[in-house]
Formats: C-alpha cells, structure tokens, sequence
C-alpha cells in the first residue's frame, strides 16, 4: 500500500485510497508555549469529498466539502484530481491554530486560533514543481483568530506537503502532513 500511495505522491499512480504516506509525518514535536501539542488532521478527495486520511470529520455537500472546527470552519471547493489537507493543533485548552492547503486555486489558509502571545509558522511544499514556500505565520493582532491566506499558482497533479514550525526560521519542527494534490 505505501508503494501505491508513493508512486501517486511522486505523480504516478493516481489511485484514490488512504494516502498512507502521511503517517510518516503527523506525530507533533513539542512546541514552547503551548506544551503537550496534539494534532488532527484530514487529507480529502476533493472530488467526491472521501477522506483520505485522518480523524477530523468530513461532510459532503454539493459545492464541496465541510469540515466544522471551533474557528470558521473549512469548506474545500470540488475540485477533481485535488486532494486538500488541514491540521489543527491542539493542547488541553483546545485548538491553538489551524492550516488548510485548498487545491482549488492553489490557496494556503493558516490561522492563529488564540490570542496568546505566541504562534505556530507553516511552510507549503511541492514534490514536483513548487518549491518550498517561504514560513507562513497569522499576523499578530488582538483579535482572538487572526489568519492570513497565500495564493499560489501551482501546476496541477504536483504533491503537497504542510509543515509546521514553532519558530519564524522554519526550525523548530513541530508536525507535517504530506498527501495533498494540487
């Protein structure tokens, strides 16, 4: 099965099923303000809205697909051949921030979700033609979520990785999420 899902990833195969590949990267790091850091997360066929991989609920509806958290909320547009990832990231007071890749018009969403004085980074990843985007952080305001949203051009079929850091430098690993198709 790793062999399917990695061929797919390398733009092989595009076999739909559970993109085992990602298992590789979901167990968080610690991160320092927060202290014991848990991570849900989904990777959705944004074609018939099937998750793929993960523990966060999935809910198809005509346009796309609904995934509720505490926040906004998520909604991936359909999008055939997209595969989109969110991870939120948790401690024993709930969500302290969230990131989606949206295959539909290649859009990265990171979100800080509490006004703690400290924040989680992001980095969005292809295998094929996208290079490493610069680390992504929510801008810091006094609102209780803040986000920010970066739109890329990305060539279709191209896998995507998110990786989480607990420092602007894009050192301090604290989890990642490999599956996403643009």
């Amino acid at each position: 099965m790793f062999r399917r899902a990695f061929r797919r990833w390398v733009g092989g195969a595009v076999a739909v099923g559970a993109i085992t590949f990602a298992a590789l990267f979901v167990a968080p790091g610690p991160a320092q303000a927060y202290g014991s850091l848990t991570m849900k997360y989904a990777l959705v066929d944004t074609d018939n809205c099937q998750r793929l991989e993960g523990n966060l609920t999935v809910i198809a509806e005509s346009g796309g697909c609904r995934l509720n958290d505490s926040a906004d909320g998520t909604y991936f547009v359909k999008d055939p051949g997209g595969v989109a990832m969110k991870i939120e990231m948790r401690d024993s007071n709930g969500m302290v921030a969230k990131f989606e890749f949206h295959p539909y018009d290649e859009k990265l969403w990171y979100y800080d979700t509490r006004n703690d004085g400290d924040t989680l980074y992001v980095t969005l990843c292809g295998i094929r033609t996208f290079p490493c985007t610069k680390v992504y952080a929510a801008p810091g305001t006094s609102n209780v979520i803040d986000y920010g949203v970066a739109d890329f051009d990305i060539a279709e079929d191209d896998g995507m990785s998110l990786t989480v850091y607990d420092d602007a430098n894009g050192v301090d690993w604290v989890a990642g999420l490999a599956g996403g198709y643009s």
